[in-house]
């Protein structure tokens, strides 16, 4: 089951479980995580801490340095109606997503998240943090 997992997150994410046809794209939201910095990344599978920790952002400009972010799409297929999430966890660097994690929920997980009013509404934009805890920015030297 994991090789089948790895073979959809590469070529077809899009595609349903139930009934192999591609799926259509009902919804796509990106969030920022606060509590995921730069060197402090932790792994989790479990929908209940993305429910909590997640707060949505417009545009990846928003999302402060240094922080993890989190693109959510829903699909929907128009053949069976099976409903699927695909949570792809990345960091913003230099206008790329360097990827740390996919995961794709089938059971209605992020059900809330999506889809209550409360949660789509636009939230604050994070700050980025005060202190770098002991972190020094690197100074250029220019070679002669």
């Amino acid at each position: 089951m994991a090789l089948f997992r790895k073979l959809r997150e590469r070529f077809h994410d899009d595609w349903c479980s139930a009934c192999t046809a591609p799926m259509e794209i009902i919804r796509k939201q990106l969030y920022a995580m606060p509590e995921q910095l730069v060197g402090h990344y932790t792994a989790h599978s479990q929908p209940e801490y993305y429910m909590e920790h997640l707060l949505p952002v417009e545009r990846k400009a928003e999302i402060p340095t240094g922080m993890y972010a989190c693109g959510i799409i829903g699909y929907r297929c128009p053949q069976c109606g099976h409903r699927a999430v695909k949570l792809s966890v990345f960091l913003p660097v230099r206008g790329e997503e360097k990827v740390e994690q996919n995961l794709y929920f089938e059971h209605g997980e992020l059900d809330a998240l999506l889809w209550s009013p409360e949660r789509t509404k636009q939230a604050p934009t994070p700050k980025a943090p005060d202190t770098m805890e002991a972190k020094q920015a690197i100074e250029t030297a220019y070679y002669t």
